[in-house]
């Protein structure tokens, strides 16, 4: 073999010539199409949200990305007139495949779900390092020797990679964070040119870290039947992960619907900043998982018949990196990552806190609901633990009462008939939440064992001017009195919406016009200032016009 260039330390020139412009440029352009795949498949890692779904994903990006950089390092080859007749060797070839993939398999899993800067500087330097050593196992196939190094080529080359992995790290969190006060904003085409431009340069570096040797024989139908098999290869890859990514988005859409009809009612299809606002809180759910960052507020709901008045509790999240998070999406993303009992459990317990508190400042007599997911009732230790935590609070018979959809209640069949009977053996009721914004079903509301129904806020919009709705609300409340269940009706704003319901003879009442949620410090000051005989003339109650409460969030269900 004769040393076509060698290279005497940092000072020495470089062998290999920057290839050619039309070379150049299109080799640029498959670069920055494999930054854009490569882009792509980390943004469907980061938005899958289940522990099962990540791992997949994770592992299917990795493969990909590693098996697209290495078709990208060997097509690179064909740039160079001293390196374009170079038969690579199996061996080292698949040994580079792998160490790309397996580097690949470590850091996207970060590079994916951290939104920390300290995690993902040394991720993407992880990466750009494992690339580099593919490469160079690679390299055994046209490298003279190893011992001679060009350590500016070097230098260069490790500040190039560590750049661009960077960079898109960065640049992918900041599309996520963006969704946080804007609309969401992926890497664009002009960062994509921006990588590809340097992962060009970066691979004229490459070439020229070692000395090269000059092949004694020469065969360029091998190589262009290599580059064609490469280029097919690639392409059909990068082809199938992209429908594999559109296929798996709707599974996961479907999963989230179906979780989301337990503990809410159906809703309509999200934005893709939707998506951001759910993976984020997936990757920062430990920290949210815990009593103290599960803030309760309380709306009252109002006894028109009797001087009683109830407090439904709503969750408040304030996250210090997202600020107000849904509660619909923090329940949806506890759901696929199977934390929904833990969170449900902390969630009682500090609504049982604050009754407990309540109960010490005069108001025994009130109840508190909270709305919980099925799998929740349908655990086998769960009535013996509520009952467990009734009993260290002293609370009177009652003062509990649970909230699920109808969804939930009728799904679970026999085995939530049996979670509410046992319930009801503590004093604890179960009402069905959001009766009629979901599919009803009306013929088992004789077989389930729950207190009462909570029309959903449907039944009152435009009731004064609607006579069918007026009609289809008092049949409702007519079939739930046979059967001997309570009715309440949410979503009462206004006073002639007020005075709407009580004409069809709906007692219980529960909305803006009495209150907006409140924390659990200003209930009872609240509950004192109550005067029920105010109500009859119908004006707005001076305490809730005059109220702090007013400003806080608008109620969202547990």
């Amino acid at each position: 073999m004769e040393s076509v260039s060698i290279s005497q330390g940092a000072a020495h020139a470089f062998g290999v010539a920057f290839p050619p412009l039309f070379h150049s440029l299109l080799y640029w352009g498959f670069a920055s199409l494999v930054v854009h795949v490569c882009q792509r498949l980390v943004e469907h890692t980061a938005f899958s949200l289940d522990p099962s779904s990540r791992r997949i994903s994770a592992s299917n990006a990795s493969l990909c990305i590693g098996c697209i950089v290495w078709a990208l390092d060997v097509v690179g080859l064909f740039m160079y007139g001293e390196l374009f007749h170079v038969a690579l060797e199996l061996v080292p070839a698949l040994g580079s495949l792998l160490v790309m993939v397996f580097s690949a398999r470590v850091t996207i899993p970060t590079l994916s779900t951290s939104t920390s800067v300290r995690n993902l500087l040394p991720a993407g330097l992880l990466l750009a390092l494992g690339m580099m050593a593919g490469h160079f196992l690679l390299a055994r196939s046209y490298v003279a020797h190893f011992s001679e190094v060009n350590v500016l080529a070097i230098a260069l080359s490790i500040a190039t990679a560590a750049g661009v992995a960077c960079y898109t790290a960065i640049r992918h969190r900041a599309g996520k964070m963006s969704a946080l006060t804007q609309r969401y904003a992926p890497q664009n085409w002009r960062d994509n040119l921006i990588s590809g431009g340097a992962i060009l340069v970066l691979h004229w570096l490459l070439v020229n870290c070692f000395p090269l040797q000059k092949p004694t024989t020469s065969n360029p139908d091998n190589g262009m039947a290599l580059l064609a098999v490469l280029l097919v290869i690639t392409f059909a890859l990068a082809v199938d992960q992209f429908r594999n990514i559109r296929s798996d988005q709707v599974r996961q859409q479907l999963q989230r619907l179906g979780l989301s009809l337990m503990r809410v009612a159906p809703a309509h299809q999200k934005p893709p900043e939707h998506d951001v606002h759910l993976s984020l809180i997936a990757d920062h759910l430990p920290r949210l998982l815990n009593r103290g960052s599960l803030t309760l507020h309380f709306q009252p709901i109002v006894n028109l018949h009797a001087p009683q008045v109830h407090y439904e509790a709503l969750l408040r999240l304030n996250d210090p990196l997202q600020g107000p998070l849904s509660p619909d999406a923090f329940f949806l993303v506890c759901e696929l990552q199977g934390k929904t009992s833990q969170v449900d459990r902390l969630v009682l317990a500090n609504a049982l806190d604050a009754a407990e508190s309540w109960a010490a400042q005069g108001m025994q007599h009130s109840k508190v609901c909270v709305n919980v997911a099925p799998v929740t009732l349908l655990e086998p230790d769960f009535a013996q633990w509520l009952g467990a935590k009734l009993q260290r609070r002293g609370l009177p018979w009652g003062t509990l009462q649970l909230e699920m959809t109808e969804h939930a209640i009728i799904a679970c069949g026999a085995h939530m008939v049996q979670a509410i009977n046992d319930l009801r053996m503590l004093g604890v009721g179960v009402f069905m939440d959001d009766f009629g914004a979901g599919y009803s079903s009306l013929g088992v509301l004789a077989d389930l064992p729950i207190s009462g129904i909570k029309c959903d806020r449907l039944f009152v919009r435009q009731l004064q001017q609607d006579p069918r709705r007026q009609s289809l609300l008092r049949h409702v409340v007519r079939l739930a009195r046979d059967l001997q269940l309570e009715v309440v009706v949410e979503g009462v704003e206004t006073e002639q919406e007020l005075q709407s319901v009580l004409e069809i003879g709906i007692g219980n009442v529960q909305g803006y016009f009495f209150s907006k949620a409140m924390p659990p410090e200003a209930v009872p000051q609240w509950h004192k200032a109550y005067r029920p005989a105010e109500i009859t003339v119908l004006p707005p109650h001076p305490a809730t016009a005059a109220s702090p409460f007013l400003a806080a969030p608008a109620p969202m269900p547990l």
